[in-house]
């Protein structure tokens, strides 16, 4: 069974990940790179909530650019991972992840993007699914405006969210 660290390290950033994509993938991540880098692109709170993360964190990401949640997540994960630096993101394919993470997560099948939050030990702290909370919770009408990318913050929030959690556990 391979460790999350182990896969960590053979695993690629995002740029490398984004770059065998069709045109219409890379498109698609482009216009959210887009998105998320216009001012306005997080509130002042998710910003704050940013700067305020105390250690350091891995991000292991399952994915395919093929995978339109893919493009959309895991664009904004990178955002994420260049606005706070104590954070880092490794993709690996989803195949790798049914060989080396099903087992061990006790899956039955693995949704893409499947992301392990983990601490800076390569312990699991949380995981992030296919799509951000707020996204699940609206249904079907909250499709088209995740779809255009509208839900990018929340991705960052649900991340910020498991970490925080995390840090306020090791507080003495």
């Amino acid at each position: 069974m391979t460790g999350y660290q182990d896969l960590f390290a053979i695993g690629e950033p995002f740029a490398a990940f984004a770059s065998r994509g069709l045109p219409a993938e890379l498109e698609a991540v482009r216009a959210a790179q887009a998105q998320l880098g216009r001012s306005e692109a997080l509130s002042a709170k998710t910003q704050q909530r940013l700067a305020a993360v105390q250690g350091r964190y891995h991000l292991l990401a399952a994915g395919e650019m093929w995978c339109p949640d893919c493009q959309l997540n895991l664009a904004a994960m990178a955002h994420l991972q260049r606005l706070q630096p104590k954070v880092n993101l490794a993709i690996v394919s989803k195949a790798r992840a049914e060989h080396g993470l099903k087992a061990q997560l006790e899956l039955e099948r693995i949704s893409i993007p499947l992301v392990l939050v983990l601490n800076d030990q390569f312990e699991l702290i949380g995981r992030f699914v296919e799509q951000p909370q707020a996204v699940v919770d609206g249904g079907a009408a909250a499709q088209a405006d995740y779809r255009a990318g509208g839900y990018l913050q929340s991705t960052i929030d649900d991340l910020l969210a498991i970490i925080e959690a995390h840090e306020q556990r090791e507080q003495p």
